[in-house]
């Protein structure tokens, strides 16, 4: 909860009207950011108010003592226009923070007064950049003296930290060891990671994205004996204006996030959930937006069992000699039902009945019930498909491979033209992997052109491309996003062109005309002899982008010859020397970017112009 200095003059009957509508949607917790914070010109602005008045923080811990809410203060919030991890300054924001707590202890808290008070916040706000040695001994001294300050004041109340993931983002397996090094013995009692999406835009594959850092700081924490908590923000900057964000957002941070962490908070609900209390500077459109997140998050998270917050609640009837079990899930959910008769069994064995769903809603049936026998049941959710935002279903076709006869620029490793007939659908990525996603996985970024991780990875060989589909499946199938039977791979040549063609027979998905390709490829005409971010140019006609240019894409199969004759899932040898690549690069002329064009390379080989692109399907081309 961020305060303002408008809040200093709404009356106890706001507050507690933000804190009802809080209560109503199940949050029991607020943190107070910051109680002093230092001005633009280095002065320092208080809400800490003159005992014996009602202020905003004597009215949150009023209420919080009678209604179950835990409260944490905030201490000194420093302008960032420090060097943050300067000796001067980190010594002299710890005399700020302990004469903050001092002052916030006086006021609110002496004498035991506020039994929801839980622990202290200190606003500075680390980042998971790549600290240097004598940086992370000045911060680690830094957390420990203000730690040691509150828990002469306070006794041993827990501090809470909120780092955040910085626009750098080094490799999450660089992250948990900083932070490893970090907390050790630091007095942080409780970390709340922000996901960064609001600050980030992170709008597609959220859970991608932000998921490696979560399970890095959870390893962190859980070797240093902190406590770990999601920090998700609940905002978006549209045009450098700052607004509510959507349920349907949020929900992918919370499903991103949920495997990792013991609690979730928000930044903020006071500022871009609250439907009560509003600043004279909002426009009618963020208060409607504001007002909106509300009743949908109410919707989503506090009407609905939503498994995050909630496990699935299992109901029972009798119907004759029959048991009727029923529960609420999700859409598409898999369940098995599970008893036993002692409790002290180790084993649960599975109901023979099956699963019956009406959508949301599950139930099973058991026949034949002894009678006066006691049983235990329970639930257990199977991992369900969740598919990354950015890959495109592809469903089956058939399609000409190849290269015709009299087209004019085909090379002598291309393709004749044939049929082919795809039977099975897939998922394609809509991008080339990025450098993120690849040193997400790896914890290395072998890529020549760097300067921006939005950039595809390139640099990396078919065996490098085949390991981190592998990582990727195993990491998947951890966490229970994907199913027995499916995997990450790389994509076979057929269904490679299949998607790039996307139902054309030109040389490119848009047309012959190659003057119109620097508006979908970063080609040598217009790339500057670089890489560039994915995503930038316009897409085929399913939608994938850079499949004409940015780097050469590898595909799963060997270099085969073409067949005589209309072939069904064709994919090339089982052996061989050569792997294909497709695609076009940005040092490369237009004709390498045709839809038929292609080459080996052997899997050994590290091509500083061939990156890759990831397929999802059931196991197995």
């Amino acid at each position: 909860m961020q305060y303002g200095t408008e809040m200093q003059s709404w009356p106890p009957q706001t507050w507690q009207a933000v804190l009802e509508s809080m209560k109503e949607v199940r949050i029991n917790m607020v943190i107070v950011q910051m109680l002093v914070r230092e001005n633009n010109n280095g002065t320092l602005y208080s809400f800490i108010g003159p005992s014996g008045q009602p202020d905003a923080t004597e009215t949150i811990l009023d209420y919080a003592d009678t209604n179950g809410f835990r409260v944490f203060l905030g201490l000194y919030l420093p302008n960032w226009n420090h060097d943050m991890t300067g000796s001067n300054f980190l010594f002299e924001t710890q005399s700020q923070m302990a004469v903050v707590a001092q002052q916030a202890w006086d006021r609110y808290l002496s004498g035991n007064r506020h039994s929801s008070f839980a622990g202290w916040y200190l606003p500075y706000e680390p980042w998971t950049a790549s600290y240097q040695p004598a940086e992370v001994q000045r911060l680690r001294s830094f957390f420990q003296g203000v730690h040691a300050s509150c828990q002469a004041i306070s006794g041993d109340m827990p501090l809470l930290v909120s780092p955040f993931i910085s626009s750098s983002r080094p490799p999450p397996c660089q992250v948990e060891q900083l932070y490893r090094q970090i907390l050790d013995q630091s007095g942080i009692g409780i970390l709340l990671l922000q996901d960064s999406v609001g600050a980030q835009q992170w709008e597609t594959n959220i859970l991608q994205r932000v998921a490696p850092y979560f399970h890095a700081f959870q390893n962190a924490c859980d070797s240093m004996g902190v406590r770990f908590w999601a920090n998700l923000e609940s905002f978006r900057i549209t045009g450098g204006t700052f607004g509510p964000c959507d349920a349907t957002r949020l929900r992918k941070q919370f499903d991103a996030t949920a495997p990792y962490v013991e609690e979730f908070v928000t930044f903020d609900f006071l500022n871009y959930m609250n439907p009560v209390a509003f600043l004279a500077n909002w426009d009618q459109t963020r208060r409607a937006q504001m007002q909106q997140l509300y009743s949908d998050y109410k919707a989503a998270f506090v009407n609905t069992d939503y498994a995050p917050f909630v496990p699935p609640r299992l109901s029972a009837s009798i119907a004759g000699n029959s048991l009727v079990l029923n529960w609420q899930g999700t859409r598409g959910d898999q369940f098995q039902v599970q008893s036993k008769t002692n409790l002290a069994d180790a084993v649960w064995a599975s109901l023979s009945s099956q699963v019956i769903t009406n959508g949301a809603g599950f139930s099973a049936i058991e026949d034949g019930l002894a009678q006066q026998e006691a049983r235990y049941y329970r639930i257990l959710r199977f991992p369900r498909l969740q598919v990354p935002d950015s890959m495109i279903y592809i469903p089956p076709g058939t399609f000409l491979m190849g290269t015709p006869a009299n087209d004019p620029n085909k090379t002598p490793n291309e393709l004749p033209q044939f049929q082919v007939t795809l039977t099975r659908g897939f998922w394609i990525n809509q991008f080339e992997v990025t450098q993120s996603e690849y040193q997400n996985l790896t914890c290395t970024n072998p890529a020549t052109f760097t300067g921006d991780l939005e950039r595809p990875v390139d640099n990396v060989s078919w065996r490098n491309a085949m390991d981190y589909c592998a990582q990727l499946t195993q990491q998947e199938h951890k966490a229970l996003r994907l199913p027995d039977g499916y995997a990450y791979r790389l994509p076979t040549e057929a269904e490679w062109e299949y998607t790039a063609r996307a139902g054309t027979t030109n040389w490119f998905s848009f047309g012959d005309d190659q003057s119109q390709l620097s508006t979908y490829a970063w080609y040598d005409a217009n790339s500057q002899g670089t890489t560039h971010p994915v995503g930038q140019l316009q897409p085929n006609p399913w939608g994938l982008q850079d499949v004409h240019g940015g780097v050469f894409e590898w595909c799963w199969d060997w270099i085969n010859s073409a067949p005589t004759q209309p072939v069904t899932d064709f994919r090339g040898s089982a052996n061989g020397l050569y792997h294909a690549i497709r695609g076009g690069a940005s040092s490369f002329p237009w004709v390498d970017c045709r839809s038929s064009w292609r080459i080996g390379y052997s899997p050994a080989s590290i091509p500083s112009d061939v990156g890759f692109r990831i397929v999802l399907a059931p196991a197995g081309p």
